[in-house]
């Protein structure tokens, strides 16, 4: 059932396009990730969602409801900003309570309704502690409880933990996981970072340049790009130019030898691109599969990941390999043959 939704949204400042023709049906209790670059126009999306910008034209639905014109404070619409925007003059208790007590609830609602958001991020002894006297990954979980604490129809997070260390953003990444599953709230979630959106979303939204490029699963966005952008910009990914040679069958070229791709749609004579995630590809030779062979250029150590680059008739091919005791490592500048199921491979 349709909860939130998005239809033909356009917004511009001026003569600049921030965000053109967008149109997104999300679920309840859907987790969706707008992904995309810097100025790709997904936080303006995500404000107007919120009620902070309101579109040049087309609708937002909540419920059945139109809400394009409705102020954010009549949204019922919880919002975690990348900032934290804590008050800092109270405590996390007040901050938790604050969104309950312009909403002119009772003093014993607003302190059962904090004590069981500071149970659900496991911050009950902070009560009375300040925002100063939190880290940041605290802080944000403050945030996170205070958006949750109004029980909004759908939570809003614009880049919540950029500003957070490496650690903290995995374990407060598996937390937002768990407490938006645990209250089946529909969730948008606005990033930059592939492995958040992959490893948080039910649904990915990629966009560039105001436009969505492609929506889809994380697997389908990862293992079935619709686009050259969304294949270069979620993981790493080889694209070699290929010539055709036999359209029907999927046939190219690299150089003198010859590949099979596995997807590939209309094609004519005209060069194209073929495409094949580093992880993908094995060394060695292997009967029915595709095989190329050439010459190592450099060899990277990536603890659990080794990464060999090689020259492949004059084009530079990415392998990403398993660091196993028993796999010997190739020296730059030997002969190196690798191989890779037909279906892994397709073509742009």
């Amino acid at each position: 059932m349709t909860h939130l939704e998005l239809i033909h949204i356009h917004k511009s400042f001026g003569s600049t396009v921030a965000v053109e023709d967008f149109n997104l049906s999300v679920r309840q209790g859907e987790f969706v990730s707008f992904l995309g670059p810097s100025g790709c126009g997904k936080t303006t999306t995500l404000r107007m969602i919120a009620g902070f910008e309101l579109p040049s034209s087309g609708t937002i639905m909540l419920d059945g409801k139109d809400l394009t014109y409705t102020p954010p404070n009549k949204r019922n619409v919880g919002m975690v900003f990348q900032s934290y925007a804590l008050f800092p003059h109270m405590t996390v208790a007040q901050n938790v309570g604050y969104g309950l007590k312009i909403a002119g609830q009772s003093k014993s609602q607003i302190a059962a309704r904090v004590e069981e958001m500071l149970s659900l991020i496991q911050m009950e002894a902070f009560a009375n502690r300040y925002p100063h006297q939190l880290s940041g990954g605290q802080q944000q979980r403050v945030a996170l409880a205070r958006a949750l604490a109004i029980r909004p129809k759908v939570l809003l997070l614009d880049e919540p933990l950029s500003a957070l260390d490496a650690k903290i953003r995995l374990e407060l990444r598996q937390e937002i996981r768990r407490i938006q599953q645990q209250l089946g709230i529909t969730t948008v979630y606005v990033t930059h970072d592939q492995e958040e959106a992959l490893s948080l979303s039910d649904r990915i939204v990629v966009m560039n340049q105001g436009k969505i490029e492609q929506i889809g699963t994380p697997t389908e966005i990862y293992n079935e790009p619709a686009t050259e952008f969304v294949a270069q910009f979620v993981g790493y990914i080889n694209l070699l130019p290929v010539k055709v040679v036999t359209p029907s069958e999927g046939v190219v070229r690299l150089g003198n030898q010859l590949i099979r791709a596995g997807r590939f749609g209309h094609l004519n004579d005209k060069p194209v691109r073929l495409a094949v995630r580093p992880e993908e590809l094995k060394s060695g030779f292997a009967e029915g599969a595709n095989n190329l062979s050439g010459r190592v250029e450099s060899v990277t150590y990536l603890g659990s990941i080794i990464r060999i680059r090689m020259e492949v008739e004059g084009h530079l091919l990415t392998l990403d390999m398993f660091n196993e005791r028993r796999f010997t490592v190739p020296k730059a500048g030997e002969s190196l043959s690798v191989h890779f199921p037909i279906e892994a491979c397709w073509l742009l």
